[in-house]
């Protein structure tokens, strides 16, 4: 997981980290041994990656349980850069959303451990709401270029009613055994949650 370019590391020059593989295996370490019982030795072993490299990557431990919502943020900014403007406003947020949380393997592969872990550490549900306001924040840029008549109260209102659905989307899709793709639960969700224009009619 800890790479060095082909012509090898220069004195000073980063090591690349793979973010996902590492959060991975911290995960399924912490799953085994608990969040409080691992410090960075630990992980160390468990990612391949040394100490001292994790540490300068991520500064801290809870960074790298929180680095799959950094990768979900750019999922987002990217679905939402490459989305068709004519696509309906329920169907481009619901397709970003998705986007977001990816269909990808190691996202699929720890997405289950993730929520448990969240749930159970208190370091960590703690720092939940400031993990996930950039998404929020993002999805409520987005819904404001989508509904240019809402305030930007209401897009904000929008973002976090949204992200709610996605999380408990998740939260049951955990809940129930973690069968099947999470981003697939997360789409089933939202497909119930229509977005319209006060004053207009569904048909």
């Amino acid at each position: 997981m800890e790479t060095q370019s082909t012509h090898g590391r220069g004195r000073g020059r980063p090591s690349i980290v793979d973010g996902a593989a590492v959060a991975e295996a911290a995960l399924a370490l912490w799953s085994e041994r608990g969040y409080a019982a691992t410090g960075w030795k630990e992980l160390a072993e468990a990612t391949g990656v040394s100490a001292r490299t994790l540490m300068r990557h991520f500064g801290t431990r809870d960074r790298i349980a929180w680095a799959e919502v950094a990768s979900a943020n750019d999922r987002l900014a990217h679905s939402i850069a490459e989305m068709d403007p004519a696509m309906p406003v329920a169907d481009a947020v619901r397709r970003a959303i998705v986007a977001s949380v990816s269909h990808d393997a190691h996202v699929r592969r720890s997405a289950e451990a993730w929520f448990r872990l969240i749930a159970s550490e208190p370091e960590l549900a703690a720092t939940a709401a400031a993990a996930d306001h950039a998404w929020t924040g993002r999805l409520a840029e987005f819904l404001r270029r989508l509904l240019p008549g809402a305030s930007a109260g209401t897009c904000r209102a929008l973002a976090a009613a949204l992200q709610a659905a996605t999380f408990a989307a998740l939260t049951s899709w955990v809940e129930a055994g973690g069968e099947g793709d999470p981003a697939d639960a997360v789409e089933q969700t939202l497909a119930w949650i229509e977005i319209t224009v006060p004053g207009t009619s569904l048909d």
